[in-house]
């Protein structure tokens, strides 16, 4: 057979799978494309040629996020985009996307790819654009330290000539200094935010020579302005930098610093400070936020049109989502390592509103079996937060969670246990939650998210119909 013939096989092999998941009630994000790669190995080769330009988004923390407010942008201006929204970021996922749009072409190919899986990914073509959001400890018992994973990604990027995207202010990005790619960098200038003198966590030590980093200032976790007083790498001239952050009727509002050619900001109506506004907490987002800006300012984008759209933004899949329950806001979070959860909490400390947390914590193979990372993150400052009613803690290892508050020194009489059975199990403490009157932000592990938002919906469905009943 030739290959057109196995390849058209494996795509309705792929769509067959997709129908019987979606009549079942099951997404159907992942399993189709891995249907179609069994039949044809390199189908993916033969997909993305079907795109105009592609981007893949890798990193630690972000990619998701940065995904769909890409999409969201440049969705704007063009109709024929293909994505994995869903979040399904291994090979198997990007393969899917394709399959459920099937169509002869696309101006955009948008893809999250998980770090581990870029390998298999760029093997099979290369993208114009690849953005890197940051890389942290995550999930040790499968991807080992972090610097495991940086080498991966970097000699993956050996092998295609894509812009590379950087953060700058990630210490991690001298390592891809070294590659001849075209590169694009965005970053913070000190702002209100930063922390002076703050111990760092995460690795601290240079990429270069080793030696400890000094900090000018750091934003969260190792990311900051950096230097090495001892070979004198230091962080590179930032591109697209956020500067004077604020936060205003919890929205964060910033300014754009444009340090590129004067061509190309009178081409674009781009003045030397452009004013956003970004309504999701945590200084992370701003990171996600100006990386989905440089690639759109970088395809010559009209600024003002950028603005709007990022303002407009309107996310879900539970990263820093909010549903709007008849009695008060629920919010709900996905975080998955100790840089990401110390944020998270962080976040929180800026509403002073009445609330009660909940953190469920799962140890399926897809959180990762080892949870010794929730001792890497910052659970002290949740004593200084203001305003906690009770901080839930649930999910299949609730037990470690609750003895980790307990060494923070927060208040036990605020601590509320659940031990479940299994990821799915969150009816029981979710509902006692909802039945407060307060504000809740609830943190949820990979596999607990789905679940919780699940839930949520089915439960503001109800409650908003007795609501309008009752009237």
């Amino acid at each position: 057979m030739t290959n057109t013939i196995i390849r058209n096989i494996a795509i309705l092999a792929g769509k067959l799978a997709y129908f019987v998941l979606q009549i079942t009630g099951r997404q159907g994000t992942a399993l189709p494309g891995k249907v179609a790669i069994k039949i044809c190995p390199n189908i993916l080769e033969d997909l993305t040629k079907k795109c105009d330009k592609t981007v893949v988004i890798t990193g630690t923390n972000g990619k998701t996020t940065t995904n769909n407010l890409t999409n969201h942008i440049i969705g704007g201006k063009y109709n024929n985009l293909v994505s994995n929204l869903k979040g399904a970021n291994m090979i198997q996922g990007v393969v899917t996307s394709f399959i459920v749009n099937n169509k002869s072409s696309y101006d955009w190919g948008i893809f999250e790819v998980d770090e581990g899986s870029i390998p298999d990914v760029i093997h099979n073509f290369s993208p114009d654009y690849v953005i890197l959001t940051n890389f942290f400890r995550d999930q040790l018992d499968r991807y080992g330290e972090v610097e495991n994973t940086i080498h991966l990604v970097y000699d993956t990027l050996k092998t295609v000539d894509s812009t590379l995207i950087l953060n700058a202010d990630d210490p991690s990005t001298t390592q891809f200094n070294k590659l001849p790619n075209k590169k694009i960098y965005y970053g913070f200038n000190k702002n209100k935010f930063s922390k002076i003198n703050h111990s760092v966590a995460e690795s601290i030590f240079c990429k270069n020579c080793g030696n400890r980093l000094n900090y000018n200032f750091i934003s969260y976790g190792n990311v900051g302005d950096y230097y090495c007083n001892n070979c004198g790498v230091k962080r590179p001239k930032i591109d697209y930098c956020a500067d004077s952050i604020d936060i205003k009727n919890n929205n964060y509002e910033f300014k754009l610093k444009i340090n590129i050619s004067d061509e190309i900001k009178n081409k674009n109506n781009v003045e030397s400070l452009n004013k956003f506004i970004f309504k999701y907490m945590g200084i992370y987002n701003i990171y996600n936020c100006l990386a989905a800006i440089s690639l759109c300012l970088s395809e010559n984008f009209d600024i003002s049109y950028v603005q709007k759209q990022v303002e407009n933004f309107d996310y879900r899949l539970g990263r820093m989502e909010t549903m709007k329950f008849p009695n008060k806001d629920v919010v709900l979070v996905l975080s998955k390592n100790p840089v990401g959860l110390s944020e998270v909490f962080n976040s929180f400390s800026y509403d002073e509103e009445p609330k009660s947390v909940m953190f469920l914590i799962n140890d399926a193979p897809a959180d990762g079996r080892d949870i010794s990372w929730i001792w890497d993150a910052d659970f002290e400052q949740i004593s200084d937060i203001k305003n906690i009613n009770y901080f839930y803690c649930s999910g299949t290892r609730a037990n470690e969670a609750v003895l980790r508050l307990k060494y923070s020194n927060f208040n036990t009489e605020k601590i509320k246990k659940y031990v479940s059975k299994e990821a799915s199990d969150v009816k029981i403490p979710i509902k006692e939650i909802l039945d407060e009157d307060v504000k809740s932000y609830i943190i949820g592990t990979f596999t607990a998210v789905p679940e919780v938002r699940k839930f949520l919906l089915k439960e503001l469905k109800e409650k908003s119909k007795f609501n309008d009943i009752s009237k």
